[in-house]
């Protein structure tokens, strides 16, 4: 398939469709029915667990490595048939934004932003950053700004991904111009920008510690994970001040906008060792906590606001909890991934279906990273 005009340019390669690889057992530990829907020998998963994966209820988006190195699929939840939507190197899982409503999704190759429509496959390209490299980027609710985080050390004649910045959040307009720093140089590792799905001036972000203390900069974790920045940068600061001690993870927006999750464990004081499921409002008021046997895990909340499913319950297990107001209700076992949690491919970052009837997840229990799906029937 080739689409050609100005701007637009898709590879020869996308639009090619590889036939279904699907497999239906019911796993006997827990008694639910699972789909595994890649089983190619060089491996497959979904989108970032804070990224929508789904374009809507009859299909995912999806990256394997099938055609010799990662590109975005379609995956036919009906029929398992996968469409390759791009043919290009670069590609990755968690360089990306979609949202479903706009049928459009955006990719990061390189330093170069990328928008396609996820129905036609038309690609074009929005703005190629010279002297910048964007390490984490969102997308508006309106469609109109990307927003990224860089280290504005790398690229100079410091070490290799220097770690001590300064960081930084710029704005690009999606309809083209140039790059605008819309926030102060920060002395913090910048990740995780997440654009609200309902308010499109507000972004949250997260300060995030070095993971590889063998390189130079900061290790170890920080004492205030989650903040925000208003779109034109007028606005910003920390959410919910964290209780010292208290380490929050994977923060994602619930899918109304009203709030944020987390989970959360107490590293040291009087409380280490426990752990929770957390969420605040979007302001950063109301946050409470409730007591969970969870890991540093990716979570996601459905849009009953009651049901919040996660991957790291009494270990590698994916759980399904059901509020009862701000207590648990009722927790429900799904399947032992078991993700040998080496890279970010082989984690499940688990999604709802749009209508409830599975959760999808990732794991590499095989061998590889292989896309599943657990059936569910929520209300």
């Amino acid at each position: 398939m080739m689409i050609s005009g100005p701007g637009v340019s898709v590879a020869s390669e996308a639009g090619k469709v590889w036939p279904s690889e699907r497999r239906t057992w019911k796993e006997p530990e827990f008694g639910h029915e699972i789909t595994q829907w890649t089983q190619h020998a060089s491996g497959s998963h979904h989108l970032y667990f804070n990224i929508e994966t789904f374009l809507d209820s009859d299909n995912a988006i999806i990256v394997s490595n099938r055609s010799g190195q990662p590109n975005f699929y379609k995956l036919n939840l009906n029929t398992g048939e996968m469409t390759q939507m791009t043919s290009e190197a670069g590609v990755s899982g968690s360089r990306v934004w979609h949202w479903p409503q706009r049928k459009t999704l955006w990719y990061l190759v390189g330093s170069t932003f990328k928008e396609m429509n996820t129905q036609t496959l038309a690609t074009r390209a929005i703005q190629t950053l010279d002297n910048l490299r964007p390490q984490s980027f969102t997308v508006t609710c309106d469609g109109r700004f990307i927003v990224f985080s860089v280290n504005k050390a790398e690229g100079t004649s410091k070490p290799a991904r220097p770690s001590t910045g300064p960081f930084a959040i710029y704005r690009l307009p999606t309809s083209g111009g140039e790059p605008v720093q819309i926030s102060p140089d920060l002395g913090f590792m910048i990740g995780h920008l997440q654009a609200s799905p309902s308010d499109p001036t507000r972004i949250s972000y997260c300060w995030q510690h070095l993971l590889d203390a063998s390189q130079p900069g900061f290790a170890g974790n920080t004492p205030q994970r989650t903040w925000w920045i208003k779109v034109d940068g007028s606005e910003g600061g920390p959410l919910s001040i964290q209780d010292i001690g208290l380490h929050r993870t994977h923060e994602f927006w619930f899918p109304d906008g009203s709030r944020i999750g987390y989970s959360a464990r107490y590293l040291w004081g009087p409380k280490k060792g426990q752990a929770f499921l957390g969420s605040f409002a979007a302001d950063g008021s109301d946050n409470f906590m409730i007591p969970a046997p969870i890991g540093a895990a990716h979570t996601q909340m459905y849009s009953s606001l009651r049901h919040w499913v996660t991957d790291l319950w009494d270990g590698s297990i994916l759980a399904l909890v059901t509020l009862d107001g701000r207590k648990i209700g009722r927790v429900e076992k799904l399947f032992r991934h078991d993700s040998s949690w080496k890279g970010q491919p082989s984690h499940p970052h688990p999604h709802f279906h749009p209508n409830g009837r599975m959760v999808m997840f990732s794991t590499d229990k095989s061998g590889v990273p292989q896309v599943y799906s657990v059936k569910l029937d929520l209300k």
